[in-house]
């Protein structure tokens, strides 16, 4: 394979001539992680953290998360905010029984954590949290006393 080297707004670029046999090496290493995956050799993969995903919709008078937490304890959720950044942090523990034997493992286990930073307009002292089928529901009240931006007419 011969290269050239090729200066090109003052960096040298190195040129690599098309070898069509790379892409049959690509498809051969993918081919090879297929059947190397857990699912044939019988392993379980767990992760050590995951991220939730989280909905922010964001109403007149609230503001709401919908936290997909699946599969989880409500015992096992914290939700704090400290400097009007919101915090949720929980677990979802490996229930492993030994008699169970895994041809794939996809779903997520461990620690997370998510947190997010709160506007002013949001009252932190007025938050309401329920859990119910896998969501985590948090609405947050929007002070809406505050006056709004009024539009002047220049005479």
């Amino acid at each position: 394979m011969k290269q050239e080297n090729t200066l090109k707004g003052g960096l040298i670029m190195k040129l690599v001539r098309y070898n069509p046999f790379n892409e049959l090496a690509f498809c051969s290493n993918a081919f090879n992680d297929f059947f190397n995956d857990s699912f044939f050799d019988g392993k379980t993969k767990a992760k050590k953290s995951w991220y939730p995903a989280v909905d922010v919709l964001n109403e007149k008078n609230n503001v709401i998360l919908n936290v997909e937490l699946p599969g989880m304890k409500k015992e096992d959720i914290s939700i704090n905010i400290e400097d009007r950044v919101l915090t949720i942090k929980g677990e979802r523990k490996f229930e492993n029984e030994e008699k169970d034997t895994y041809y794939r493992k996809e779903r997520s286990y461990g620690n997370f954590q998510r947190s997010f930073t709160l506007s002013d307009e949001v009252m932190t002292d007025e938050v309401l949290a329920d859990y119910t089928d896998g969501v985590l529901k948090i609405t947050l009240k929007k002070d809406t006393t505050k006056e709004e931006v009024k539009q002047i007419t220049i005479n």
